[in-house]
């Protein structure tokens, strides 16, 4: 339960890089090649090799109930990346991929940074801005990449809005966990589901990014 946790709730970067411009595949190989050398440069723990193709992409549409639902669909072409920033993170993907039924070039990824502030603060500060600074790299490349960093760092830079947004979602974490397993608690005493606590849903609530994120998880 708690691995379901740390991946289902934490701060998170998450973005889509995409272009409706033509992209010669041995020019967009010697992009996520640069990346590559760029990632090991800053510290990245781990750095993946250039592979043909790329993650998935998410085909969404909505069900006449009104709610969501979609499928994965495979990439027909293109290059990509992956790289773990530091310890406690996961892992995020960088490059372009052409899809069936998408117009252009594209790849969405998000890389979930929370974790690695059990590793200190610094570590995490540091992780963090490592991702960024891969996102500023495709930026330089021509590429606007579309963000939505849970942490505020990519719109404001402020190392001070990070540190106060990590801290936020320390408590949201601990707020889920401790509802958890109040939950496990009252099932064992015959009592009703409560699922979740006022407390957790103010923190839901709080810990909210203005905008709508590339990849909603």
């Amino acid at each position: 339960m708690l691995a379901f946790l740390s991946w289902l709730v934490g701060l998170t970067i998450s973005y889509t890089l995409s272009t409706q411009h033509k992209v010669k595949p041995a020019v967009l190989r010697q992009l996520v090649e640069r990346t590559a050398e760029f990632a090991k440069r800053i510290g990245c723990e781990e750095v993946g090799e250039p592979l043909a193709g790329g993650p998935d992409h998410w085909k969404m549409w909505k069900l006449p109930d009104g709610s969501t639902t979609g499928e994965p669909v495979a990439a027909l072409e293109g290059w990509s990346l992956r790289v773990m920033p530091g310890e406690g993170c996961k892992s995020a993907n960088f490059g372009l991929c052409r899809y069936p039924g998408v117009k252009g070039w594209k790849l969405t990824s998000w890389c979930k940074t929370q974790y690695a502030a059990r590793y200190g603060i610094e570590h995490f500060l540091a992780c963090h801005r490592r991702v960024i600074s891969l996102l500023d790299l495709w930026r330089d490349f021509g590429i606007e990449p579309e963000v939505c960093d849970e942490g505020e760092y990519w719109q404001t830079r402020s190392l001070q809005q990070l540190r106060r947004r990590v801290a936020m979602y320390d408590r949201l974490v601990a707020a889920v966990a401790g509802a958890i397993k109040d939950e496990g608690r009252q099932v064992k005493a015959g009592r009703p589901r409560q699922w979740c606590s006022f407390q957790t849903t103010v923190l839901l609530q709080s810990c909210s990014t203005p905008g709508t994120s590339p990849n909603q998880r």
